[in-house]
């Protein structure tokens, strides 16, 4: 009786720890893909988006941290296509396999582009709206640029409503009227007429009817430097331009 009752705690020890150590050979073994971007000199690119690519459609993506390094977390089993990319470069596919140890050291480099822009007639009456009309031109693969027109041709009844389509990015109903926009689950910045408006949700500062132009970013990637926070990389920005700047 004795020896049976010395036998199975020690049972119950080797048992206890071959589950811990199951559920930390699961924990390592999750697919991942980790690695970093850098240009031609290897220096680290910052706020460069890594997404993951399904035909047209983003389904997730992260930016570089200021050191060039990424990851990305629960991604298949199998082949990820990537799509690096970052103003000033050009743009980059690549597919990893998660399953091989080499997913986890990825290493990119971006080549850099001259921004050769197409000539663009601005009325002057639109003068004030260039810096808008020049980002549309440069940053159009990185961002979502509306003007008047085509928000007028959209009908939006809240100025969210110009989102519901765009990948990645959920508009849900606000408690106090209008709706709210996430991304990730994160609030992105709000900028009026170059402002910035702190814990607002656009639907509560500015109207369809109100807006000269817009411009939605949905990472740093592609934000203007004089709109960007580091504190708030991944939650993206809307600017903002009214007709009575």
């Amino acid at each position: 009786m004795v020896a049976a009752r010395l036998f199975f705690p020690a049972i119950a020890l080797v048992a206890t720890a071959l589950h811990g150590q199951e559920a930390r050979t699961v924990a390592t073994n999750d697919p991942l893909v980790s690695g970093v971007v850098k240009d031609a000199t290897g220096a680290p690119i910052a706020d460069a988006e890594v997404g993951i690519i399904r035909g047209e459609r983003l389904q997730q993506f992260v930016t570089t941290a200021a050191d060039g390094k990424f990851l990305l977390t629960g991604v298949v089993a199998g082949v990820v296509p990537l799509r690096i990319r970052r103003l000033g470069y050009a743009i980059q596919f690549l597919d990893v396999d998660s399953r091989t140890p080499a997913a986890s050291t990825v290493e990119i480099v971006l080549k850099t582009v001259a921004n050769e822009l197409d000539e663009v007639t601005v009325a002057a009456s639109e003068g004030r709206l260039r810096g808008f009309y020049d980002r549309r031109q440069q940053r159009a693969s990185f961002g979502r640029f509306l003007d008047q027109d085509e928000i007028q041709r959209h009908g939006a009844r809240y100025s969210s409503d110009l989102f519901r389509n765009v990948p990645g990015i959920a508009v849900g109903s606000g408690s106090g009227g209008g709706n709210t926009i996430r991304i990730r689950g994160c609030q992105p910045m709000v900028w009026m007429d170059g402002q910035r408006v702190f814990g607002a949700e656009l639907d509560e500062v500015v109207q369809p009817g109100e807006i000269a132009a817009i411009e939605f970013y949905p990472s740093n990637a592609g934000v203007p430097a004089q709109f960007m926070e580091r504190g708030n990389r991944l939650c993206g920005a809307v600017l903002v331009w009214t007709k009575t700047q």
